[in-house]
C-alpha cells in the first residue's frame, strides 16, 4: 500500500467516485478512504480467521499426543463496538449516548483513526480519538453541539487521513477554529481539548505553510 501522490488532476477511486488516497497491490489500484477501510476490514478478518485455525490445529496436535496445549497462541481480538449500525473499532462510547449521535459522522471519524494508525500518524489518531470520546461524554455540551462537533471532526479527520499534498488545509483550519470555540464552553473536557486541539492545528498549519 502507498499513498497517492497528487501532481495534477486528483485520481478517482477504482470503486466509487471519491478521490483516491491509496494505491493497492502491484497494479497500484487507487482507492478512497472508505473503500480502503472496507478492504482493510476484509483483510483483518481473514488474518483473524487464519489465527483461529492455527490455534485450533495447535490444540488438536497436542490433544492427539496426550499433552496439554503448549507454546504461544494468538490472543483473541477485541470485538468492535456497534452503535446503531456503525461499527467502531477505535472510539469507545457510553451506552447512554447510543442512538443520539450521528452514526455516519462517528463512523467516518473511526475509519479515519484506523487509516491514520496504518499510515504512521499515531499522534493525530490519538488526538482525534481523545477529542471524539471527550465530546461524546461531555455533560456540559448539548446534544446539538455534540452532533455539530462530531460532524466537523468527521471532515477534519478525513482531511488528516488524506495525503498531505491533497489536504484542504484551509477548510480544516476553519473548522478547527469553530470547534475549539464550541468546546471552550465545556469545562469538563478542558484538559483534553488543551492537550489535543493544538496537535491537529499544528498538523494542518505546517501543511498550509502557516
Amino acid at each position: 500500500m502507498s499513498f497517492v501522490s497528487f501532481q495534477g488532476t486528483p485520481m478517482k477511486c477504482h470503486q466509487c467516485d471519491r478521490t483516491a488516497m491509496y494505491q493497492i497491490g502491484e497494479q497500484k489500484t487507487p482507492l478512497c478512504l472508505d473503500c480502503y477501510f472496507k478492504l482493510s476490514q476484509i483483510q483483518q478478518q481473514q488474518i483473524e480467521n487464519n489465527e483461529r485455525i492455527m490455534n485450533y490445529f495447535s490444540d488438536e496436535m497436542a490433544f492427539a499426543v496426550g499433552l496439554p496445549p503448549m507454546g504461544p497462541r494468538f490472543p483473541p481480538r477485541p470485538q468492535p463496538v456497534v452503535v446503531a449500525g456503525a461499527k467502531l473499532h477505535n472510539i469507545h462510547v457510553n451506552n447512554s449516548i447510543v442512538g443520539t449521535i450521528n452514526t455516519g459522522s462517528i463512523g467516518t471519524v473511526d475509519q479515519s483513526i484506523s487509516a491514520l494508525v496504518r499510515s504512521g500518524e499515531p499522534a493525530l489518531a490519538e488526538a482525534i480519538k481523545g477529542l471524539s470520546e471527550a465530546i461524546l461524554q461531555s455533560g456540559d455540551l448539548t446534544q446539538n453541539q455534540k452532533n455539530e462537533l462530531i460532524e466537523s471532526l468527521s471532515v477534519i479527520s478525513r482531511e488528516a487521513a488524506t495525503p498531505a499534498g491533497a489536504r484542504q488545509n484551509t477548510v480544516a483550519l476553519s473548522l478547527l477554529e469553530k470547534t475549539m470555540k464550541i468546546t471552550a464552553l465545556a469545562n469538563d473536557i478542558t484538559d483534553v481539548c488543551q492537550k489535543w486541539w493544538p496537535v491537529l492545528v499544528a498538523a494542518f498549519s505546517v501543511a498550509a505553510g502557516s
